[in-house]
Order: structure tokens, then sequence, then C-alpha cells
């Protein structure tokens, strides 16, 4: 199953920053270099995180945790997974840590960082990951 990112409140304030700053650049009287900077640079910035939004999902199967970032690709076989649970430490948090150990010779651990629709995609780790302790 794939699972897209939320777009969250950061996309939202890029996009309407850029929106206000074109308002304030086109209207009158509102002309300086520092507004004209920012009428250039802050679209780039809220179009760059909408298209990084397009491109960021995870998928679930029965292989493992495929993660896709922009460029990046991460995959995870479910015996790897150790831990799941909230990424700052708070309950409330939408962004979930996916912990994982790998054995030798690729020793590596690490964590993936998801912040899809939190209830379906526990509800799959706990079906692909038993093994896995769940702090969420």
């Amino acid at each position: 199953m794939r699972f897209r990112a939320k777009f969250g409140l950061l996309g939202w304030v890029y996009v309407g920053s850029a929106l206000l700053v074109l308002v304030l650049r086109l209207s009158r009287g509102h002309h300086n270099e520092v507004l004209t900077t920012l009428a250039v640079f802050l679209p780039v910035f809220a179009a760059f995180k909408i298209l990084a939004q397009i491109f960021i999902y995870w998928d679930l199967d029965s292989a493992g945790l495929h993660e896709r970032r922009l460029w990046g690709e991460k995959r995870i076989p479910w015996q790897e997974v150790t831990r799941v649970s909230a990424w700052n430490e708070r309950p409330s948090s939408d962004f979930l840590a996916v912990h994982y150990a790998r054995s030798a010779p690729m020793s590596d651990q690490g964590s993936v960082i998801a912040n899809p629709d939190r209830d379906h995609f526990l509800a799959d780790l706990r079906r692909y990951a038993p093994l896995a302790v769940f702090d969420v």
C-alpha cells in the first residue's frame, strides 16, 4: 500500500508567504530591493516544496518498507525494523520514526521519518512488522 506525505503547516506557510510577497510586490508603493528579492525566491521555494511533496511516499508490502524522497530511496526489509515511535517524542506529532538495524555485512542503523495518514500507516506497520516495538 502506498502512503503519501501530508502537505503540513510548513508547506502552507511557504505558499502563503510567497503569495503575500507577490501581492505586496505587485501593489503600488511597495518596490524595494528586499521585497523584490523575496518575490523572486519565496515562490521558487514554495514551488519546490509542492513538487517535493508529490515525490515523497512510502510503500508497504510483504517484502518491506520502501521510502521514496524526490531523488533518494531506501528499502528496509521487515525483519530489520526494530522500533516505531513518534519522531520528536511527542505523542501528538504526526511524524513517525521507523527505526531499523541491519546486521553484517551491511551493518547499518537509522530511521525513516514519515508523516502519512497516521492510523492506516500504523495499522499496516503492526501487521507487517509484529516483532518491532511500538511506542505510539
